[in-house]
């Protein structure tokens, strides 16, 4: 009974399947987003930066050319961190 409440509780860290995935993706492309927008993704204390992540929703094209055929997945992740961002206020 007492394991049933801790997963209630935590259910969206369950939901997420491959926490990291969008840092790590970022990352990887951390050079080429600097250099289109003229900021890191990346805060100084390694968060996310939230306005780059509204800026590549919003540029579908860079986001094709970065992400390839991983489009739509990285577009969801994207998503999906905005949304939790929400969630936390």
């Amino acid at each position: 009974m007492g394991r049933r409440r801790t997963t209630a509780r935590y259910w969206i860290q369950q939901a997420i399947k491959r926490p990291g995935s969008l840092r790590r993706w970022l990352k990887k492309n951390e050079k080429r987003i600097e250099r289109r927008y003229g900021e890191s993704p990346f805060a100084k204390d390694g968060k996310i930066k939230v306005r780059i992540l509204r800026k590549l929703r919003r540029d579908k094209e860079f986001l094709k050319e970065l992400s390839g055929a991983r489009y739509r997945l990285i577009q969801r992740k994207i998503n999906l961190a905005m949304t939790l961002k929400k969630l936390n206020r």
